[in-house]
């Protein structure tokens, strides 16, 4: 710890004592008006003296107050020093990295011990080594028997958020987690079914649009409520949406030659807590067709129908303008996860 010290001299009070005894003494010393010195001259001396010691007394008061500053100054000085040798500095550093320097180059999956890298300092995932039969793929060295722990050591420490941050999810995760658990979360984003849409976004923020854009072929349900529709020739799918913002689709596939294929899928990220459940009836001709299935979830429907569990409708049981449906969607409790 550093130490400081002052020289003080003569203060300021002393300064002025003893410039008071020498203006005392001078006015012992002067010589009366009666012997050989006149008045004004007299005058003007006690003048002179006193200009004099005005400026000396401003002097003796700057020196004082120039003093004091230092003083300050410098304790402040120490007791900055005396705080920062007792500050514990914060280990823990922010910052922007391209993520492709976390990936493999090869397979471009993200990098997780162990990481190899040849005597060139070219690295590959543990996965991809025995593909390149242990030979660099830049270099041509050899490869996987020396471990890059330096890189090992970042990778590990890198603590970062979930790419859905901005939909809602709170989730701090390191490197390695993050992969998997995106997968999975539950306020990951969700794409407009609609053909050409480029929208997506949250679960409310896609409710939202699919109402402001999409209302034509759009049906507000509620869960355990049965609830009829017509699905058009026309028309691929309807968007059934519900009470809590869950978008459903009931799709419609004209690939069959004997007839037409009903199904669900919900546009509902894998890691919602909830399984979602429908049943459908078609009537007609004296007759009905009944179904009750899982819906399954995605978070972008790619045109592809459901290839275990659909209803196939014949000839018979078509109406002019469509089939008539009668749906019924179930939501299960939560899932212990």
């Amino acid at each position: 710890m550093a130490r400081f010290s002052l020289d003080e001299g003569t203060s300021g009070s002393k300064r002025r004592n003893t410039r008071a005894e020498e203006e005392e003494a001078s006015k012992k010393r002067r010589v009366p008006s009666g012997c050989g010195t006149s008045t004004a001259e007299a005058e003007a001396e006690v003048e002179v003296e006193e200009e004099e010691e005005s400026e000396d007394e401003e002097e003796a008061s700057e020196e004082e107050d120039g003093d004091g500053e230092k003083c300050d100054d410098d304790a402040d000085e120490a007791t900055d020093m005396g705080d920062s040798s007792g500050i514990k500095r914060d280990r823990e550093l922010s910052f922007r990295i391209d993520p492709d320097v976390l990936e493999c180059s090869i397979c471009c999956e993200p990098l997780r011990p162990p990481i190899f890298q040849c005597r060139n300092g070219h690295t590959a995932c543990s996965t991809c080594c025995p593909k390149l039969s242990k030979k660099c793929h830049v270099c041509s060295r050899d490869i996987g028997h020396r471990r890059c722990l330096a890189l090992e050591k970042v990778i590990e420490s890198i603590v970062t958020k979930c790419q859905y941050a901005c939909y809602g999810c709170r989730a701090t995760l390191s490197f390695l987690e993050k992969s998997s658990h995106e997968e999975m979360c539950s306020h990951a984003a969700l794409f407009c079914p609609i053909r050409h849409c480029t929208f997506s976004g949250s679960k409310q923020l896609l409710s939202t649009h699919i109402k402001n854009n999409h209302s034509n072929i759009v049906k507000n349900f509620s869960y355990d409520r049965p609830f009829m529709l017509t699905l058009k020739w026309q028309e691929p799918f309807l968007v059934l949406l519900g009470e809590d913002d869950h978008v459903f689709l009931l799709l419609k596939n004209d690939d069959i030659s004997c007839g037409k294929a009903l199904s669900m899928i919900g546009i509902i990220p894998n890691g919602v807590k909830f399984e979602f459940s429908y049943a459908l009836w078609v009537h007609g001709s004296g007759s009905s067709l009944h179904l009750r299935a899982s819906a399954e979830k995605m978070r972008k429907w790619s045109g592809i129908h459901p290839s275990k569990n659909f209803l196939v409708v014949p000839k018979n049981f078509y109406y002019i303008n469509g089939i008539h449906v009668d749906v019924c969607i179930q939501k299960s409790s939560e899932i212990p996860m």
